[in-house]
């Protein structure tokens, strides 16, 4: 599953998507403390994967949610649109709704 679903014009959330959310909101080295925080609780090893699939930004983004301040806002962004795409993409596909 990888690309932008065309009847909706929608491209799959990418790991820099999230991280420039948090950015804006808490500063890059506060961005990269709580990405690299969730990362690990979410069973998510930044030294070997390269690019991050939407189940896994979902499963990162869960672990946001759970977090305090800006990063719970941003969690939950990240996960409706991690969902969203994941759900429009099976759809799409013709896999069950």
């Amino acid at each position: 599953m990888d690309g932008t679903i065309q009847r909706y014009g929608l491209a799959p959330p990418t790991e820099d998507d999230a991280v420039t959310m948090l950015a804006r909101v808490m500063g890059v080295d506060g961005a990269t403390r709580a990405w690299l925080r969730a990362c690990g609780e979410a069973g998510v090893d930044r030294r070997k994967v390269h690019r991050l699939s939407p189940e896994e930004l979902l499963r990162v983004a869960e672990k946001l949610i759970i977090g305090t301040g800006p990063e719970r806002a941003i969690g939950t962004s990240l996960a409706v649109r991690s969902r969203t795409w994941l759900l429009l993409n099976r759809e799409h596909a013709g896999g069950p709704r």
